[in-house]
């Protein structure tokens, strides 16, 4: 039987990490085409809307379940089955006051809000998407309470077709206003909906799968004293922010670029329009950094959870080893995306948006890239080892660094400067966490040969791709097409990839007993080395 347990519990984690997977590349994916359809401006006015729906999705799905999970399957365990009934409801009730004065606040303070961002025809959008404030506590605790009895499956299940639905909504409606009204603003409000009609299938999806959970019993609220219920929300509110607050990332940055770069970019003398469109362009890095972080963590952080456990067995030399291997995946596979992406970004950007605007910025931002993956594989391996607080405290550090930045450099070299910003304060916060994993635990990388190796490989892809690049577009001559530029980015990738490939899997980056923790990606080095 609890063999049998074990199972399910395991094949829930696989589904529920696949469909964390999938929504991010779903998340990513679509606003390549979102932006063909609505041009550079409808693409700003969704940019400048995506933050409030990220936070909301991120606290909905990592931040307040898990605590309401923990805290229940403990409470659970210790017999005190009254007890997780109140904690539910007591969360559940409290969600509920937090997304009606989040609602409230951001409906009413939309023409404030809009006017900060320097755009007041954002009133209406702002006001359409406070709306996914409300989805919250349905959400957050029809996913806890699943958890917390290891049925993974239900949150899998919801998170994806929420997902599914509102992408493809998304994409009909901004197809049907852009062909009906060209206006950008609409496009926004239609995508808004599209992600409210998706929340709202997330919630039905959620109680539908919840027949054998009795939701009288458990969102009763009897017997609670002001003590127990303050106590209930401080540890909601406090652990629920800090277990998902390096997933906030580029969200907390995209905030500070939605309030700040308008104005900032007027006083650098784009005006109206001019500086939307602009903002639009800088825009179309997001779904590239999204992508490309979700590709150089994947196999890195799969690792974490094995520190984690290495650290409660008390096996810290253990804990050395997967940690030393998770870094070295995250520097090499970090670095070859952001070099890749700087080196074919002219022709990727002509590929996927239709012109060449803003390639510069855009090449700027690829680092991010490398520095966001360092950030969250050092964030991850710092909570493996119980320091919860320290990628909080850091990220702060960040978002000071940003904010700063951008005020003084957007007004003197516009989004190029909120480029520089963005990369700086994501290095910034890297580093200083690289720093305290060496002071703890008094190294990051044993091997100084592989830093050698590493350097090798990277200039072994410069040479290759800029070799490549220059080679596909002596040939073709097709000046600016998007069928030139699909050919020049995507061979070119293939070409660097292969390199990088043959690289990784025959030299030494990794020892043979290293390969042996990481098992999918042996598997797949051993089929490249018969073959």
């Amino acid at each position: 039987m609890q063999q049998e347990q074990s199972h399910q519990l395991i094949k829930g984690a696989m589904a529920l990490s696949a469909a964390a997977l999938f929504a991010k590349i779903l998340s990513a994916g679509y606003r390549i085409p979102y932006q063909n359809i609505a041009g550079d401006i409808g693409f700003y006015v969704y940019q400048q809307l995506y933050p409030f729906y990220g936070l909301v999705m991120l606290l909905s799905m990592y931040g307040f379940p898990v605590v309401i999970s923990k805290r229940v399957a403990e409470l659970e365990a210790a017999g005190q089955v009254q007890r997780a009934r109140l904690t539910v409801a007591v969360s559940f009730y409290g969600l509920l006051v937090l997304a009606a004065a989040a609602w409230a606040a951001m409906y009413f303070s939309a023409p404030l809000l809009a006017q900060v961002m320097g755009d007041t025809q954002l009133t209406a959008p702002l006001r359409a998407v406070s709306l996914t404030f409300w989805f919250i506590p349905f959400l957050s605790v029809g996913r806890g309470l699943h958890q917390a009895r290891r049925e993974l499956l239900p949150t899998a299940i919801s998170h994806i077709s929420e997902q599914f639905v509102r992408v493809a909504m998304i994409i009909i409606f901004v197809v049907v206003i852009m062909s009906q009204t060209a206006n950008p603003y609409d496009a926004g409000k239609g995508a808004v909906y599209g992600s409210l009609i998706g929340g709202v299938v997330g919630v039905i999806v959620i109680i539908f799968l919840s027949k054998s959970i009795a939701w009288t019993e458990w969102l009763k609220v009897s017997g609670a004293s002001l003590k127990e219920v303050l106590s209930i929300h401080s540890l909601l509110f406090k652990q629920g922010i800090f277990i998902c607050i390096s997933a906030l990332l580029f969200i907390f940055i995209q905030f500070i670029d939605a309030f700040t770069m308008i104005p900032l970019l007027q006083n650098f003398g784009l005006i109206g329009e001019h500086a939307y469109a602009a903002k639009g362009v800088y825009d179309r890095g997001q779904p590239l950094l999204q992508l490309g972080t979700i590709v150089t963590t994947t196999f890195s952080l799969a690792l974490v959870p094995l520190i984690a456990q290495a650290i409660a067995a008390k096996e810290r030399e253990k804990a050395g080893f997967y940690r030393d291997l998770a870094m070295r995946l995250t520097l090499f596979i970090g670095g070859a995306a952001s070099i890749g992406l700087f080196m074919i970004i002219e022709p990727a950007n002509i590929m996927l948006y239709g012109n060449s605007r803003g390639s510069e910025v855009l090449a700027v931002l690829a680092f991010a890239i490398f520095f966001s993956s360092i950030y969250l594989t050092t964030a991850a391996i710092l909570q493996g080892y119980g320091y919860v607080h320290i990628p909080a405290w850091v990220m702060g550090l960040g978002i000071l660094v940003k904010l700063g930045l951008n005020i003084l450099l957007v007004p003197v070299i516009g989004t190029l400067g909120s480029a520089v910003s963005t990369v700086a304060a994501i290095a910034c916060m890297a580093l200083v966490q690289l720093v305290i994993i060496r002071k703890l635990e008094g190294f990051v990388i044993r091997s100084n040969q592989y830093y050698w190796l590493f350097f090798g490989a990277m200039i072994l892809l410069i040479v290759v791709t800029f070799t490549w690049g220059g080679l596909v577009s002596y040939l073709f001559d097709m000046e600016g097409s998007r069928i030139q530029a699909a050919a020049a980015a995507l061979s070119t990738v293939m070409a660097g990839g292969a390199v990088i490939g043959w690289y990784f899997f025959f030299l030494p980056i990794l020892k043979e007993e290293e390969w042996q923790a990481v098992p999918k990606l042996n598997k797949l080095r051993l089929k490249v080395r018969r073959r």
